[in-house]
Protein backbone atom coordinates (compact mmCIF):
# COMPACT_ATOMS: atom_id res chain seq x y z
CA UNK A 1 0.00 0.00 0.00
CA UNK A 2 1.69 3.41 -0.72
CA UNK A 3 2.02 5.75 1.69
CA UNK A 4 0.55 8.90 1.78
CA UNK A 5 2.86 12.24 1.38
CA UNK A 6 3.49 14.77 4.29
CA UNK A 7 1.47 17.18 2.40
CA UNK A 8 -1.80 14.78 1.67
CA UNK A 9 -1.51 13.75 5.57
CA UNK A 10 -2.02 17.29 6.33
CA UNK A 11 -4.85 18.05 3.76
CA UNK A 12 -6.63 14.63 5.79
CA UNK A 13 -6.22 15.77 9.26
CA UNK A 14 -7.52 19.43 8.65
CA UNK A 15 -10.58 18.01 7.06
CA UNK A 16 -11.18 15.73 9.99
CA UNK A 17 -10.29 18.68 12.19
CA UNK A 18 -12.86 21.06 10.31
CA UNK A 19 -15.54 18.20 10.89
CA UNK A 20 -15.16 17.53 14.25
CA UNK A 21 -15.67 21.25 14.88
CA UNK A 22 -18.74 21.54 12.73
CA UNK A 23 -20.34 18.62 14.48
CA UNK A 24 -20.24 20.23 17.73
CA UNK A 25 -21.70 23.29 16.77
CA UNK A 26 -24.55 21.75 15.53
CA UNK A 27 -27.50 22.35 17.41
CA UNK A 28 -29.58 18.83 18.73
CA UNK A 29 -32.57 18.31 16.99
CA UNK A 30 -35.35 16.24 18.94
CA UNK A 31 -34.20 13.32 20.28
CA UNK A 32 -30.60 13.66 20.02
CA UNK A 33 -29.03 11.97 23.09
CA UNK A 34 -25.82 14.07 24.23
CA UNK A 35 -24.27 14.97 26.89
CA UNK A 36 -24.40 18.25 25.68
CA UNK A 37 -28.10 18.05 26.46
CA UNK A 38 -27.75 18.38 29.88
CA UNK A 39 -26.46 22.16 29.25
CA UNK A 40 -30.31 23.24 27.97
CA UNK A 41 -31.82 21.14 31.32
CA UNK A 42 -32.61 21.53 33.96
CA UNK A 43 -33.06 18.49 36.29
CA UNK A 44 -34.80 17.68 39.64
CA UNK A 45 -33.28 17.61 42.65
CA UNK A 46 -33.78 14.83 45.29
CA UNK A 47 -37.31 15.94 46.80
CA UNK A 48 -38.62 15.12 50.31
CA UNK A 49 -40.69 11.89 50.40
CA UNK A 50 -42.87 13.58 52.96
CA UNK A 51 -46.19 12.87 52.04
CA UNK A 52 -48.32 15.73 50.99
CA UNK A 53 -51.11 15.32 53.07
CA UNK A 54 -48.78 15.72 55.71
CA UNK A 55 -47.12 18.97 54.77
CA UNK A 56 -48.53 22.75 56.17
CA UNK A 57 -49.08 23.68 52.61
CA UNK A 58 -51.74 20.91 52.20
CA UNK A 59 -53.67 21.74 54.93
CA UNK A 60 -53.87 25.45 53.95
CA UNK A 61 -55.04 24.09 50.49
CA UNK A 62 -57.63 22.70 51.88
CA UNK A 63 -59.06 25.26 54.36
CA UNK A 64 -61.76 27.53 53.54
CA UNK A 65 -61.64 31.23 51.82
CA UNK A 66 -61.07 34.19 54.67
CA UNK A 67 -63.57 36.55 54.67
CA UNK A 68 -63.30 40.02 52.74
CA UNK A 69 -61.57 38.57 49.59
CA UNK A 70 -63.38 39.74 46.31
CA UNK A 71 -66.28 38.29 44.38
CA UNK A 72 -65.53 39.33 40.61
CA UNK A 73 -68.64 41.87 40.54
CA UNK A 74 -68.87 41.99 37.07
CA UNK A 75 -71.67 44.19 35.20
CA UNK A 76 -73.96 42.25 32.42
CA UNK A 77 -73.53 43.50 29.38
CA UNK A 78 -77.25 42.16 27.66
CA UNK A 79 -76.17 42.98 24.16
CA UNK A 80 -73.22 43.90 21.68
CA UNK A 81 -72.52 44.28 18.01
CA UNK A 82 -70.22 41.16 18.69
CA UNK A 83 -70.46 37.27 17.45
CA UNK A 84 -68.75 34.45 17.42
CA UNK A 85 -67.89 32.51 14.60
CA UNK A 86 -65.65 29.06 13.99
CA UNK A 87 -62.76 29.84 12.23
CA UNK A 88 -61.10 26.68 12.20
CA UNK A 89 -62.58 23.29 13.46
CA UNK A 90 -60.05 21.34 15.82
CA UNK A 91 -60.70 19.93 19.04
CA UNK A 92 -57.74 20.48 21.34
CA UNK A 93 -56.80 23.11 19.94
CA UNK A 94 -54.68 25.03 22.65
CA UNK A 95 -52.46 28.03 20.51
CA UNK A 96 -52.28 30.06 17.63
CA UNK A 97 -50.28 32.57 15.83
CA UNK A 98 -50.49 33.92 12.66
CA UNK A 99 -47.87 34.32 9.83
CA UNK A 100 -48.66 36.86 7.68
CA UNK A 101 -52.63 38.48 7.38
CA UNK A 102 -54.33 35.04 6.04
CA UNK A 103 -52.52 32.48 7.46
CA UNK A 104 -50.87 31.09 10.41
CA UNK A 105 -50.03 27.82 13.19
CA UNK A 106 -52.65 26.49 15.38
CA UNK A 107 -51.34 23.76 17.95
CA UNK A 108 -53.22 20.71 19.39
CA UNK A 109 -52.81 19.65 22.34
CA UNK A 110 -51.83 16.06 21.89
CA UNK A 111 -48.14 17.24 20.03
CA UNK A 112 -49.36 18.53 16.48
CA UNK A 113 -49.14 21.90 14.45
CA UNK A 114 -51.04 22.59 11.57
CA UNK A 115 -50.65 25.86 9.14
CA UNK A 116 -53.57 27.45 8.10
CA UNK A 117 -54.31 29.96 5.49
CA UNK A 118 -58.06 31.56 4.80
CA UNK A 119 -59.81 29.88 7.92
CA UNK A 120 -58.53 26.52 6.26
CA UNK A 121 -55.96 23.90 7.30
CA UNK A 122 -53.96 23.55 4.44
CA UNK A 123 -52.13 20.36 4.96
CA UNK A 124 -52.43 17.52 7.69
CA UNK A 125 -49.82 18.32 10.52
CA UNK A 126 -46.81 20.29 9.11
CA UNK A 127 -45.25 19.66 13.02
CA UNK A 128 -45.89 15.97 14.71
CA UNK A 129 -44.91 15.03 18.50
CA UNK A 130 -47.49 13.37 19.28
CA UNK A 131 -45.02 10.08 19.86
CA UNK A 132 -43.14 12.33 22.38
CA UNK A 133 -45.73 14.07 24.03
CA UNK A 134 -47.94 13.86 27.28
CA UNK A 135 -51.30 15.74 27.46
CA UNK A 136 -52.43 14.44 31.16
CA UNK A 137 -53.90 17.04 32.94
CA UNK A 138 -52.21 20.40 32.63
CA UNK A 139 -49.07 18.84 30.21
CA UNK A 140 -49.78 18.92 26.60
CA UNK A 141 -48.21 21.42 23.45
CA UNK A 142 -49.79 24.05 25.38
CA UNK A 143 -48.08 27.07 23.82
CA UNK A 144 -46.25 28.63 19.99
CA UNK A 145 -44.70 31.83 19.13
CA UNK A 146 -43.23 33.33 16.22
CA UNK A 147 -40.05 34.64 16.21
CA UNK A 148 -39.62 38.44 15.14
CA UNK A 149 -38.25 37.65 11.79
CA UNK A 150 -40.33 34.97 11.00
CA UNK A 151 -38.10 31.86 10.75
CA UNK A 152 -38.69 30.53 13.08
CA UNK A 153 -41.58 28.70 15.19
CA UNK A 154 -41.33 27.87 18.65
CA UNK A 155 -43.23 25.39 20.72
CA UNK A 156 -43.58 24.82 24.63
CA UNK A 157 -44.74 21.39 25.17
CA UNK A 158 -44.46 18.47 27.93
CA UNK A 159 -42.28 15.04 26.98
CA UNK A 160 -43.60 11.59 27.66
CA UNK A 161 -40.93 11.94 30.44
CA UNK A 162 -43.13 14.90 32.36
CA UNK A 163 -40.50 17.62 31.63
CA UNK A 164 -41.22 21.09 29.75
CA UNK A 165 -39.58 21.16 26.54
CA UNK A 166 -39.26 24.58 24.61
CA UNK A 167 -38.30 23.61 20.87
CA UNK A 168 -37.82 26.13 17.52
CA UNK A 169 -38.40 25.10 14.05
CA UNK A 170 -37.45 26.60 11.26
CA UNK A 171 -39.52 28.09 8.54
CA UNK A 172 -37.07 29.28 5.97
CA UNK A 173 -38.50 26.23 3.68
CA UNK A 174 -42.40 27.87 3.67
CA UNK A 175 -44.94 27.26 6.59
CA UNK A 176 -45.77 23.95 5.03
CA UNK A 177 -42.59 22.39 5.35
CA UNK A 178 -41.35 23.39 9.06
CA UNK A 179 -37.92 21.54 10.25
CA UNK A 180 -37.96 18.82 13.00
CA UNK A 181 -36.63 21.08 15.75
CA UNK A 182 -34.16 22.51 17.59
CA UNK A 183 -34.55 22.03 21.83
CA UNK A 184 -33.70 25.18 23.23
CA UNK A 185 -34.31 24.66 27.06
CA UNK A 186 -35.84 21.60 28.91
CA UNK A 187 -37.07 21.73 32.61
CA UNK A 188 -37.95 18.48 34.52
CA UNK A 189 -41.25 18.87 36.14
CA UNK A 190 -42.46 17.57 39.32
CA UNK A 191 -45.94 16.40 38.17
CA UNK A 192 -48.20 17.12 35.93
CA UNK A 193 -49.66 19.95 37.55
CA UNK A 194 -49.12 23.97 37.15
CA UNK A 195 -46.46 23.55 33.74
CA UNK A 196 -47.09 27.11 33.01
CA UNK A 197 -46.65 26.24 29.24
CA UNK A 198 -46.71 30.23 27.41
CA UNK A 199 -44.16 31.72 25.66
CA UNK A 200 -43.65 35.33 23.97
CA UNK A 201 -41.17 37.60 22.33
CA UNK A 202 -40.92 40.98 23.92
CA UNK A 203 -39.95 44.41 21.91
CA UNK A 204 -36.66 43.80 22.24
CA UNK A 205 -36.67 40.29 20.47
CA UNK A 206 -36.05 38.17 23.66
CA UNK A 207 -38.25 34.97 24.47
CA UNK A 208 -40.50 34.61 27.90
CA UNK A 209 -41.87 31.49 28.63
CA UNK A 210 -43.59 30.47 31.39
CA UNK A 211 -42.94 27.84 34.01
CA UNK A 212 -45.47 27.15 36.72
CA UNK A 213 -44.85 25.98 40.57
CA UNK A 214 -44.85 21.98 39.24
CA UNK A 215 -47.99 21.35 41.42
CA UNK A 216 -48.69 19.58 44.58
CA UNK A 217 -50.99 21.15 46.86
CA UNK A 218 -49.84 24.52 48.17
CA UNK A 219 -46.14 24.20 46.53
CA UNK A 220 -44.69 21.86 49.10
CA UNK A 221 -41.54 21.92 48.13
CA UNK A 222 -41.61 25.61 47.54
CA UNK A 223 -40.14 26.47 44.10
CA UNK A 224 -42.50 29.82 43.94
CA UNK A 225 -39.74 31.13 46.01
CA UNK A 226 -37.00 29.56 45.23
CA UNK A 227 -34.80 31.35 43.15
CA UNK A 228 -32.46 28.77 42.30
CA UNK A 229 -34.89 26.94 40.27
CA UNK A 230 -36.86 27.84 36.92
CA UNK A 231 -40.17 26.43 38.07
CA UNK A 232 -42.53 29.07 39.47
CA UNK A 233 -41.29 31.68 36.87
CA UNK A 234 -41.16 33.70 34.08
CA UNK A 235 -38.02 33.02 32.12
CA UNK A 236 -36.43 35.75 29.99
CA UNK A 237 -34.57 34.15 26.99
CA UNK A 238 -31.78 35.52 24.57
CA UNK A 239 -32.90 32.14 21.94
CA UNK A 240 -30.43 31.08 18.47
CA UNK A 241 -31.45 27.92 17.60
CA UNK A 242 -28.68 27.60 15.11
CA UNK A 243 -25.79 28.27 17.22
CA UNK A 244 -24.57 26.19 21.19
CA UNK A 245 -26.18 26.34 23.01
CA UNK A 246 -29.78 27.58 22.02
CA UNK A 247 -30.16 30.06 24.42
CA UNK A 248 -28.52 32.82 27.21
CA UNK A 249 -30.05 34.74 30.18
CA UNK A 250 -31.31 37.86 28.10
CA UNK A 251 -29.25 41.22 28.85
CA UNK A 252 -30.67 43.10 30.92
CA UNK A 253 -31.84 40.89 32.79
CA UNK A 254 -31.83 41.13 37.21
CA UNK A 255 -29.63 40.04 39.42
CA UNK A 256 -31.39 38.13 41.95
CA UNK A 257 -28.77 36.82 44.49
CA UNK A 258 -25.17 34.86 43.86
CA UNK A 259 -27.56 31.64 44.23
CA UNK A 260 -30.30 32.91 41.55
CA UNK A 261 -31.03 31.43 38.32
CA UNK A 262 -29.83 34.87 36.04
CA UNK A 263 -32.65 33.94 33.28
CA UNK A 264 -35.72 34.50 35.51
CA UNK A 265 -37.42 37.46 35.13
CA UNK A 266 -40.49 37.20 37.35
CA UNK A 267 -40.38 34.69 40.01
CA UNK A 268 -43.57 33.93 42.77
CA UNK A 269 -45.67 32.21 40.83
CA UNK A 270 -48.20 29.42 40.92
CA UNK A 271 -49.20 28.68 37.19
CA UNK A 272 -48.98 31.33 35.12
CA UNK A 273 -50.61 29.51 31.94
CA UNK A 274 -51.16 33.00 29.77
CA UNK A 275 -49.26 36.42 29.16
CA UNK A 276 -49.40 39.07 26.53
CA UNK A 277 -48.01 42.23 26.02
CA UNK A 278 -49.87 45.44 25.77
CA UNK A 279 -48.88 47.26 22.48
CA UNK A 280 -49.48 50.60 23.54
CA UNK A 281 -47.13 50.46 26.45
CA UNK A 282 -44.80 47.28 26.45
CA UNK A 283 -46.69 46.39 29.86
CA UNK A 284 -47.02 42.74 30.37
CA UNK A 285 -49.99 41.34 31.25
CA UNK A 286 -49.41 38.04 33.39
CA UNK A 287 -52.36 36.03 34.58
CA UNK A 288 -51.75 33.16 37.25
CA UNK A 289 -54.17 30.55 38.58
CA UNK A 290 -54.63 30.62 42.17
CA UNK A 291 -54.51 27.59 45.07
CA UNK A 292 -58.24 27.65 46.14
CA UNK A 293 -59.13 31.02 46.69
CA UNK A 294 -57.73 33.88 44.33
CA UNK A 295 -57.04 33.99 40.66
CA UNK A 296 -55.08 37.37 39.71
CA UNK A 297 -53.82 39.99 36.83
CA UNK A 298 -50.91 41.52 37.18
CA UNK A 299 -49.64 44.47 34.46
CA UNK A 300 -45.94 44.78 35.48
CA UNK A 301 -43.89 47.35 33.42
CA UNK A 302 -40.72 47.19 31.97
CA UNK A 303 -38.71 48.61 34.94
CA UNK A 304 -40.43 46.21 37.48
CA UNK A 305 -37.58 43.17 36.12
CA UNK A 306 -37.59 40.55 39.02
CA UNK A 307 -40.85 41.10 40.94
CA UNK A 308 -41.68 38.50 43.00
CA UNK A 309 -45.41 38.12 42.66
CA UNK A 310 -45.41 36.21 45.95
CA UNK A 311 -46.50 32.62 45.91
CA UNK A 312 -46.66 30.39 48.07
CA UNK A 313 -46.08 33.22 51.01
CA UNK A 314 -49.55 35.10 49.36
CA UNK A 315 -51.95 33.53 47.13
CA UNK A 316 -52.66 37.08 45.57
CA UNK A 317 -53.25 38.85 48.41
CA UNK A 318 -54.84 36.64 51.22
CA UNK A 319 -52.00 35.25 53.34
CA UNK A 320 -50.61 31.73 52.52
CA UNK A 321 -47.26 30.27 53.95
CA UNK A 322 -46.18 33.85 55.11
CA UNK A 323 -47.51 37.39 54.50
CA UNK A 324 -47.58 40.02 52.29
CA UNK A 325 -44.48 42.71 52.97
CA UNK A 326 -42.51 45.05 50.53
CA UNK A 327 -40.36 42.17 48.92
CA UNK A 328 -43.33 40.74 46.77
CA UNK A 329 -45.47 42.41 44.10
CA UNK A 330 -49.53 42.39 44.63
CA UNK A 331 -51.86 42.39 41.97
CA UNK A 332 -53.32 44.61 39.97
CA UNK A 333 -56.55 43.07 40.02
CA UNK A 334 -57.93 39.76 42.07
CA UNK A 335 -60.83 37.84 42.37
CA UNK A 336 -62.11 34.91 44.46
CA UNK A 337 -63.53 31.84 43.31
CA UNK A 338 -67.64 31.55 43.30
CA UNK A 339 -70.12 32.64 41.14
CA UNK A 340 -68.95 29.60 38.71
CA UNK A 341 -65.36 31.39 38.49
CA UNK A 342 -62.29 29.38 38.94
CA UNK A 343 -59.37 29.63 36.68
CA UNK A 344 -58.95 32.82 34.66
CA UNK A 345 -57.40 32.94 31.24
CA UNK A 346 -55.53 35.67 29.99
CA UNK A 347 -56.24 37.38 26.90
CA UNK A 348 -55.17 40.68 25.21
CA UNK A 349 -55.31 44.34 26.12
CA UNK A 350 -57.72 45.27 22.68
CA UNK A 351 -56.66 48.43 20.86
CA UNK A 352 -58.51 49.38 17.57
CA UNK A 353 -60.87 46.27 18.21
CA UNK A 354 -64.15 45.02 16.44
CA UNK A 355 -66.24 47.15 18.63
CA UNK A 356 -66.25 49.95 21.23
CA UNK A 357 -67.18 48.26 24.42
CA UNK A 358 -63.84 46.32 24.08
CA UNK A 359 -61.66 49.42 23.20
CA UNK A 360 -58.34 49.79 25.73
CA UNK A 361 -59.58 47.06 28.19
CA UNK A 362 -58.05 43.39 28.83
CA UNK A 363 -60.36 40.87 27.20
CA UNK A 364 -59.85 37.86 29.67
CA UNK A 365 -62.34 34.95 30.35
CA UNK A 366 -62.51 32.00 33.30
CA UNK A 367 -62.21 28.40 32.47
CA UNK A 368 -65.03 27.84 34.57
CA UNK A 369 -67.60 30.16 34.23
CA UNK A 370 -66.22 30.36 30.08
CA UNK A 371 -68.37 33.61 29.70
CA UNK A 372 -66.03 36.37 27.55
CA UNK A 373 -65.58 39.16 29.79
CA UNK A 374 -63.39 42.65 29.71
CA UNK A 375 -61.43 44.72 32.55
CA UNK A 376 -60.40 48.39 33.27
CA UNK A 377 -58.00 49.12 35.47
CA UNK A 378 -57.72 52.20 37.90
CA UNK A 379 -58.68 53.03 41.46
CA UNK A 380 -62.48 51.88 40.90
CA UNK A 381 -62.02 48.74 38.23
CA UNK A 382 -64.58 48.04 36.13
CA UNK A 383 -65.52 44.53 34.08
CA UNK A 384 -68.04 43.61 32.16
CA UNK A 385 -69.24 40.37 31.43
CA UNK A 386 -70.06 40.23 27.55
CA UNK A 387 -73.08 38.01 26.08
CA UNK A 388 -70.64 35.74 25.08
CA UNK A 389 -69.54 31.81 25.66
CA UNK A 390 -67.16 29.57 24.97
CA UNK A 391 -67.04 26.16 26.13
CA UNK A 392 -63.52 25.28 26.96
CA UNK A 393 -61.64 28.40 26.73
CA UNK A 394 -57.77 27.91 27.32
CA UNK A 395 -56.29 31.24 25.11
CA UNK A 396 -56.69 34.09 23.04
CA UNK A 397 -54.79 35.38 20.28
CA UNK A 398 -54.74 38.64 17.72
CA UNK A 399 -54.03 38.35 14.18
CA UNK A 400 -52.58 40.82 12.07
CA UNK A 401 -55.42 43.20 11.15
CA UNK A 402 -55.81 43.17 15.05
CA UNK A 403 -58.45 40.59 14.83
CA UNK A 404 -59.10 38.94 17.74
CA UNK A 405 -59.32 35.02 18.10
CA UNK A 406 -60.63 32.61 21.58
CA UNK A 407 -58.82 29.25 21.15
CA UNK A 408 -61.35 26.51 22.71
CA UNK A 409 -60.24 23.00 23.83
CA UNK A 410 -63.41 21.55 23.21
CA UNK A 411 -63.88 23.00 19.56
CA UNK A 412 -61.43 25.30 17.75
CA UNK A 413 -60.62 28.15 17.29
CA UNK A 414 -63.25 31.12 16.96
CA UNK A 415 -63.22 34.62 15.90
CA UNK A 416 -64.36 37.66 17.74
CA UNK A 417 -65.96 40.11 14.96
CA UNK A 418 -68.58 42.25 14.27
CA UNK A 419 -71.91 41.03 13.95
CA UNK A 420 -73.13 41.11 9.88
Amino acid sequence: MPRLSRTSRVIILAVIAVSIIALLQVPHDIGTSSGGRDQIRWRMPQQSSVLSEETREFELSNESCPPGLPLLEATQVDSVDLELSLFLDLPGATSLVFYNTNSGFVAERTGRVYAFEAGEMVTGPVIDLAANTSSDLDQGLLGLALSPDKEWLYLNRTDLEGSSVVTAHSLRSGITDAGTGVEIIIVDQPSAMHNGGDLIFDREGYLLVSFGDGGGLGDPHGHGQDLSTPLGSVLRLQVNPSSWPPHQPAPGNPNLGPDSDPRIWVSGVRNPFRFSFDEATGNLWLTDLGQQCVEEVNVLASNEAGANLGWNLVEGSRPFMGRDNSSLRSPDFEYRHGRGRCAIIGGFVVHDGPDPILEDRYLFTDMCGAQLMSLQLGDDPSVLALPLYATHPVAFATGHARDLYLIDLASGVWRIHAKG
